[in-house]
């Protein structure tokens, strides 16, 4: 799939873009996994069990509603302490603010003009609704104003996956809220 063929969703993030030092390049595949920060790993592994293991329950008496209700706490408790241990990871002077982003790319606003086209960047995106944060490479694709777009170059499939879901979640709850101001402007 190409960037476009992703849904992009306007919703802000917390981003780290650091432009790569000259002679630095965007690794291969290999040594990109390597590089991976440990918490990076670790809440995408942790997002992903969420997604399987959750799921497989049967509600369908008393006991397993209160077994599903405390399994929700005690997932509750570990994504706040995962979203701290990742808020560590935010970096002030790399910091930005996307505005919109899909499993494609990510637009931010940037008032410096530090950033050029076809610039490689090392990205951090911050996604505090899925206790999750995505470690990548991407290049500058576009500068309109002080809108810079990043494509991601180098990024692993299961966090491509995290932000697919984390946009349709995103995107279901602004229709959600959409509808909800139709319905009381009625």
């Amino acid at each position: 799939m190409t960037t476009n063929e992703y849904f992009l969703v306007n919703h802000q993030l917390a981003i780290n873009v650091e432009l790569l030092q000259n002679g630095e390049n965007v690794p291969e595949l290999d040594q990109f996994v390597l590089q991976i920060p440990a918490p990076f790993r670790m809440a995408s592994d942790l997002a992903n069990i969420d997604v399987q293991a959750l799921h497989s329950l049967k509600l369908n008496n008393d006991t397993t509603q209160a077994l599903w209700f405390y399994l929700q706490a005690q997932n509750q408790k570990i994504n706040t302490l995962l979203t701290y241990v990742l808020s560590q990871q935010d970096e002030k002077q790399f910091h930005y603010q996307a505005t919109a982003f899909s499993a494609g790319c990510c637009i931010f606003n940037c008032a410096e003009s530090q950033f050029s086209l076809n610039q490689n960047v090392r990205l951090k995106i911050f996604i505090p609704e899925e206790s999750a944060a995505i470690y990548c490479y991407a290049s500058v694709t576009a500068i309109n104003n002080n809108h810079v777009e990043l494509t991601y170059q180098q990024i692993r499939e299961e966090d491509r996956e995290l932000l697919i879901r984390t946009s349709l979640h995103i995107q279901s709850k602004q229709l959600k809220l959409r509808a909800a101001q139709r319905a009381q402007s009625l």
